[in-house]
Formats: structure tokens, sequence, C-alpha cells
């Protein structure tokens, strides 16, 4: 699951996602929505650690192609300012914003230290939000999985369907499909 438009300084709060075609031959291809700012409270309550990480580290969100290169860094969870100078305490304010788009980030641009700390956070928040990714370790849903299937929301949209919801704090994504026989198309516009 994504957030879209995570490059962008101020990403569109609603998004609406149009289903015009959902062929009867498709197999699959369920919308997913997950709550991104329900699961950061959840991190924190699990991984302090990797929470703290995920809301000091910026991370970099980027799109790059033909008459477009847009690139934004931003920590992938942002708290309330209060004007709290102990980053302890500091850790305890709301969550205001969480900002994940896998599929739009660029390069880690962290100093040496504190890399691999990112990446185990990383893994730790993307086990919480992704149903379909697990723990190394065991094949068996973890404490961070069990959340990401527990708390997923997934429909097989019909044509005629819009999805609305808020960018800003839901996720979404989709999953895998395939053609079977018969009518194969699956067509979905965002705006």
């Amino acid at each position: 699951p994504h957030q879209d438009l995570a490059y962008y300084e101020s990403p569109p709060g609603m998004q609406l996602l149009h289903c015009v075609a959902m062929g009867e031959a498709v197999i699959g291809g369920e919308s997913t929505l997950i709550d991104a700012l329900a699961a950061a409270y959840r991190l924190r309550e699990v991984r302090p650690e990797s929470f703290e990480c995920l809301v000091r580290c910026p991370a970099t969100f980027v799109k790059q192609r033909a008459g477009a290169s847009m690139t934004y860094r931003r920590p992938h969870i942002v708290l309330a300012e209060d004007g709290s100078s102990d980053s302890g305490e500091m850790m305890e304010n709301e969550i205001v914003a969480v900002h994940w788009s896998p599929p739009f980030e660029g390069p880690v641009m962290l100093p040496p230290g504190d890399i691999d700390r990112y990446y185990e956070a990383y893994s730790d928040f993307e086990r919480i939000l992704d149903v379909a990714v697990r723990s190394e370790e065991c094949d068996e849903y973890d404490e961070l999985s069990q959340y990401a299937k527990e708390f997923t929301w997934e429909r097989k949209l019909s044509p005629g369907e819009v999805l609305v919801f808020n960018n800003r704090r839901m996720l979404h994504g989709r999953r895998a499909f395939s053609f079977g026989e018969g009518l194969g198309q699956r067509h979905l516009v965002g705006c």
C-alpha cells in the first residue's frame, strides 16, 4: 500500500478511484486500504525505537520522468510540535502525518551510522502496513504482520463504484490479478 503524490510538498487529501471496468474474467485485483495513522500509533506501542527512527530520519520521495522531476524529503512519521526540546517527551506528541510511498522513494540520504537502524525501522513499519510482507525469521504472522492482516480492508470494486478515502491518512493498494477466460479488463481511474 502507498500514499499518492508523496513527492509533493502538500499531497492531496481526498483521493477518488473510479472503477471504469472490471471484467468477469478478472481474478483478484481487490482494492485495499489500511489506516497508516493508526498503524503509526501501533508502531509507537510495540517498537518505540523504530517509531523514533522514522520520526527522526527523513526519507526521499521522488517522481522522475520526461518533463517532470520532483523530490521532497521528510520523515515517514510527523509529530505535532509543542516547543519541547526533550526528544523523549516529543515522541509522545500527537501523530499528525504519515508519508509512505515505496514505489516513489529515492535514495536514503542519512549519516552512515543511521542507515542500518533506518532500514530495520522501515522493515518494521512495512510489516505493520502490508499484509503481504512477513518477518524473515518465520513464515507465521508476527506481531507486526498480524496488525496488517487484521486491519487491511479489501474489496473488489464493480464498474461504476468509486472508492473515496483520505490520501493523507489511508494507504491504498491492490491485490495481484490475472485474467481467466472471458472479458479480461480492469480499469480504475484516480483523481
